[in-house]
């Protein structure tokens, strides 16, 4: 009995962050991404929710004012969640076909959009956030999905790093997410992507549905919500939004502490979401988003059976033991260490053991302290 919880606890292990990735893409293999053709014709909201943006709205502003589409108008929708700054005179300074919405009491993101989204009257809306930089072609790349697929409820735009920018603790985080995105091309190849880029995206308005305050990640609900409803959640590495790395392990531990809650959240809320026949897409999303969150856990249970093991005279489950000791030293000692982040594909190994720290983090954080959907400036 011992011998097996070892076995399938790293077979989870394995499935999860190796198997489900070459499972997808084998699956998909022979299929050629084929763009569409015709261009979107019609009038395209965009919104975007914003507080204490001072720093960053006008030049976010400005590369509103270099989008370039063809087929209609555009109108952006900026909600403002109770700035205590200049936000609000800089957007209303601006000359673009901006309705500012003024929110009283910050709230929040998901709040926002939901003011927002009451507002739109056009068939497609696009949500952005302010700190990244669009390409001008955002628009109608990711709009021309919706003219040749009536079944196309939601399209990710694709979030690149500025390299320039970084340091070696974010080409490591860059390179586990050239692995995110190798996985999100398959999904999408396969039938859908389980969540969008919120930096980015374009969504068929008829499908939104006003979603709780509190939600975390409004980029994985809302899609899936639209999926759920017998739409597919698309995928175009054209549209590209440009960021700044996280250079700092801090950082990146607020983001993906909160990404991951956000990921228990939708578990409990949604559990359907996760059995068989429970959404169009639930192998995809339980492999993908929640099956992660059980694999540090998965480590604990490898782990006490290699213990157990070893002391019986188990070979394997004490090499196994020595294997995981050595990469967490040499994880530990990379931060005093620099010259151990040359070992060739340490940088992955890094960002294993780093993000599975960072779940464990998030368990605790998810249920035990309070959710909410406020902004944390």
């Amino acid at each position: 009995m011992i011998f097996l919880a070892f076995v399938l606890s790293i077979a989870f292990v394995f499935y999860v962050y190796f198997g489900y990735p070459l499972l997808i893409w084998f699956l998909t293999r022979g299929r050629t991404k084929q763009y569409p053709e015709q261009p979107y014709q019609g009038d395209i909201s965009i919104v975007m929710v914003v507080c204490n943006e001072a720093k960053s709205i006008e030049a976010k502003l400005e590369n509103f004012s270099q989008l370039s589409y063809r087929g209609g108008e555009i109108q952006f929708f900026i909600v403002d969640d109770a700035s205590d700054d200049n936000t609000c005179q800089l957007i209303n300074e601006s000359n673009l076909n901006i309705k500012l919405i003024n929110n009283s009491m910050r709230q929040g993101k998901a709040a926002g959009i939901n003011l927002a989204m009451a507002e739109i009257k056009t068939e497609l809306v696009m949500l952005v956030d302010c700190r990244q930089e669009l390409e001008p072609n955002v628009v109608e790349n990711l709009s021309s999905w919706f003219s040749s697929d009536e079944k196309m409820g939601a399209v990710s735009g694709e979030l690149m790093f500025k390299p320039e920018q970084g340091n070696d603790f974010s080409s490591g985080m860059d390179g586990y997410w050239r692995y995110e995105k190798f996985i999100r091309k398959s999904e999408a190849l396969f039938a859908s992507v389980p969540g969008v880029t919120g930096a980015l995206y374009m969504l068929r308005s008829e499908t939104f549905r006003p979603i709780e305050t509190n939600t975390l990640l409004d980029d994985v609900q809302i899609p899936m919500v639209s999926c759920a409803q017998g739409y597919r959640i698309g995928y175009d590495d054209r549209a590209i939004a440009w960021d700044v790395p996280s250079v700092s392990i801090s950082k990146e531990k607020a983001r993906k502490i909160r990404t991951l809650s956000g990921n228990y959240q939708l578990l409990f809320r949604f559990p359907r979401w996760v059995a068989p026949g429970g959404h169009p897409i639930w192998w995809q999303f339980f492999s993908h988003k929640i099956a992660r969150l059980l694999v540090p856990f998965s480590i604990m249970i490898s782990l006490l059976s290699a213990l157990k093991l070893s002391y019986t005279g188990s070979i394997i489950a004490f090499v196994y033991l020595m294997a995981v000791a050595v990469s967490l030293i040499l994880v530990l000692l990379s931060h005093g260490f620099p010259i151990i982040n040359r070992i060739k594909h340490f940088k992955l190994l890094q960002s294993f053991v780093v993000l599975n720290w960072f779940c464990l983090l998030a368990f605790n954080s998810y249920f035990f302290t309070s959710q909410t959907g406020s902004w944390r400036k």
